[in-house]
């Protein structure tokens, strides 16, 4: 969760650092146990330094009791009723645009996260990676949206380009949404 620390979307959701220490681990696990049923999410070995959650294409859509089941159903209780409006508000935009610019079947990466201590040393491209090889076998391409612009400069550095760009609305929140095209190797090893 440190890596998400200062992410604007976290921070628009919850801007109160305090709620963000608070709240940010009971939200991750409910992420992550959502990615564990739906998703291929990738660890570091060992000692978890970063993750990437990533959602293969045709991934189902969850049904009510799994909702339940991963916890995100307690969401809303967990952080409030203004701040569940800003997370709807935050997702019901980004889930509204990612058809547009990746309508076929594709890897999304919804979230990668490496602990700040261990960033630059190329965990990210490591957890990446295998994705990547699989999505250039099977002509398939990656999206993900970038949520600051340095995100977005490290991404195109790893063959994503910026498909467009979008404010969620009534908030300070601006987006990279973002593609990488199968069997690209602009990306560094």
């Amino acid at each position: 969760i440190r890596s998400f620390a200062d992410d604007p979307g976290l921070c628009f959701v919850l801007p109160d650092s305090a709620d963000r220490d608070r709240l940010g681990p009971s939200l991750a696990r409910a992420v992550l146990r959502y990615a564990l049923r739906y998703g291929a999410p990738l660890v570091t070995p060992d000692v978890v330094r970063g993750v990437a959650l990533w959602f293969p294409p045709g991934a189902p859509a969850p049904t009510d009791d799994d909702l339940v089941d991963t916890g995100l159903t307690d969401v809303p209780d967990q952080i409030g009723l203004e701040a569940w409006q800003r997370l709807k508000r935050l997702l019901d935009h980004l889930d509204a645009l990612h058809p547009r610019y990746a309508p076929e079947p594709h890897w999304y990466l919804a979230m990668l996260g490496v602990d700040p201590v261990y960033q630059r040393q190329g965990i990210g491209e490591v957890l990446m990676r295998p994705v990547f090889s699989v999505a250039d076998r099977d002509g398939l391409c990656c999206y993900l949206e970038a949520p600051t612009p340095g995100n977005a400069r490290y991404y195109e550095r790893r063959g994503f380009r910026v498909m467009a760009e979008t404010d969620v609305p009534d908030s300070d929140v601006h987006v990279w949404l973002m593609r990488r095209e199968p069997d690209c190797h602009g990306w560094s090893e």
